[in-house]
């Protein structure tokens, strides 16, 4: 069992620049044609592989051991990490974006929902209610040009606009119903229409938004891809908004619960502590007599619910944590949880964990590049079982391109890794304000890792990568002296295992 206490700003589901300088020599190839780094993982005994010691045959010890620093003494590196390596060879295969399908729901909603009654929260229609509320906004905007406070050049809307809103409002009005009564949901996909500006059905999804009324409160929430073909852009009260095309389907559950709290402590810029766990590990200490559940029972729970929902063969545990809700290290009446990461499992290779990215988006525009999702899956559980349940950006797997890949030896890999971990940057690196930067690098991972195939939006390849997983002190000192320090707790360099190519999570190769 492993303890780990740090300061963190945990960037699961940030977006962080990897900044990628160029170093002595050439090290990213041409990424975007992937023709040739299949080529290179077919290699010439690709049948001969199927059985080999993945370890053995590369040369990968059990840990690593380095001190580095960059050129201009900036950045400092140490890496002090086990290598886990998968049990068999890795493949790689054609992947697609999924969505969550109506047997997928069920299973879920059977086993984390089970006979709770849960009302539909989603109201597609404008009530009299929501029309008044717009009336009254635009009323208030149309007055303050009047009136001189604003000016209509800046303002968001011109004062014909505003008039040819509100009367329209007021046409829509009589129509409108009232309200709605709740109608209890059995956990079926149905078409959400989304808000979009004045136009209340501009795109569509299928999806579920379902929660109890009274105690114990329970949320269901299911969200697939909308049906835009193009980024829709549109003004808003506050500013500009925009619904982009994305292949990002999101599922979750949550359940009150004693170890609730625990959710948000991953993302906290605050004290952060979490005790790494197998299932054969005792109970860490600062967790007894509050947390009764052993590591055992907790993995056995896990293992039921994967079995119980189909996903046993699809989905595997990749790390397992205790965690607690205390923001200070002295804060009373802590209580604690489990936190199972899970991962995809592809012909049983399995993915590697992905910490620090969202997605890869295919093009510079933020409002309207398109945009995929990374696949990110992770359950909670207490005393009390499961109380949280949360998938993100499912995938479908398609045909295997090569089933048993030839990797580079290790050696030539952590020559790479040398070289780079000094010179990624994050994205709140500048030369000008970053005093210093220590990065560790705590573990390193070989498994499978998506990357975009010939730039097309929800088309890739799960390719056989070494993820190197650390954390960041990052200090920057501004010219009127003030010094900000943030950590990051994310995945600083992503390798090829193939080629030898780094990846840019944020461009999707």
């Amino acid at each position: 069992m492993k303890r780990i206490v740090f300061l963190s700003l945990t960037c699961m589901l940030c977006l962080l620049t990897a900044c990628v300088p160029t170093p002595e020599e050439e090290v990213i190839v041409n990424k975007a044609d992937q023709t040739e780094m299949v080529k290179t993982a077919k290699g010439e005994t690709v049948e001969s592989q199927s059985d080999i010691d993945l370890r053995m045959q590369y040369h990968i010890p059990e840990t690593i051991t380095a001190d580095l620093a960059s050129p201009d003494g900036v950045t400092h590196v140490t890496v002090d990490a086990p290598i886990l390596v998968p049990d068999k060879p890795l493949p790689i295969v054609r992947t697609y974006s999924a969505e969550f399908d109506q047997p997928t729901v069920t299973a879920l909603w059977n086993a984390l929902v089970g006979d709770a009654v849960l009302y539909n929260q989603w109201e597609d229609e404008e009530t009299k209610a929501d029309i008044e509320k717009d009336i009254k906004l635009y009323t208030e905007m149309l007055e303050q040009i009047q009136s001189g406070v604003l000016d209509e050049p800046s303002a968001m809307y011109s004062t014909d606009e505003l008039e040819n809103m509100i009367e329209e409002l007021k046409a829509r009005y009589p129509s409108a119903p009232d309200g709605y009564e709740k109608e209890i949901e059995t956990g079926i996909l149905h078409r959400q229409y989304i808000p979009l500006g004045d136009d209340k059905r501009a795109a569509a999804r299928m999806g579920i938004s379902a929660r109890t009324e009274g105690e114990p409160w329970i949320n269901f929430h299911v969200e697939n891809d909308t049906d835009n073909t193009e980024t829709l852009i549109y003004r808003e009260s506050d500013g500009w908004s925009s619904i982009g095309v994305s292949r990002s389907a999101h599922m979750y559950y949550n359940r009150n619960s004693p170890g609730s709290g625990c959710l948000f402590m991953p993302l906290t810029e605050t004290w952060f502590e979490e005790y790494i766990v197998t299932e054969n590990d005792p109970l860490p200490e600062a967790a007894s007599g509050i947390l009764s559940v052993s590591p055992k029972d907790a993995f056995e729970q896990v293992g039921q619910f994967l079995s119980e929902t189909g996903y046993n063969q699809t989905l595997a545990i990749s790390r397992a944590t205790v965690i607690s809700n205390r923001e200070t290290p002295d804060a009373p009446d802590p209580e604690y949880a489990y936190r199972f990461e899970l991962v995809r499992q592809v012909n049983g290779s399995p993915c590697a964990r992905n910490t620090g990215y969202s997605g890869s988006k295919l093009g510079d525009d933020h409002m309207t590049a398109p945009y995929w999702a990374y696949e990110h899956c992770e359950l909670y559980l207490d005393d009390t079982g499961i109380f949280s349940f949360d998938w993100f950006s499912p995938l479908t797997v398609g045909e295997t391109v090569v089933e048993s890949a030839k990797l580079m030896d290790f050696s030539e890999i952590m020559n790479i890794a040398e070289r780079m971990l000094p010179l990624m940057e994050t994205q709140s690196y500048d030369p000008n304000v970053t005093k210093s930067v220590t990065r560790t690098i705590d573990r390193v991972e070989l498994g499978l890792w998506r990357i975009v195939e010939q730039n097309e939006l929800g088309k890739g390849l799960l390719v056989p990568v070494y993820c190197f997983y650390g954390t960041d002190d990052h200090v920057r000192v501004f010219q009127d002296g003030f010094t900000a320090q943030t950590y990051y707790r994310y995945t600083p360099l992503i390798i090829n295992a193939v080629n030898g190519s780094v990846i840019d999570p944020t461009k999707g190769y």
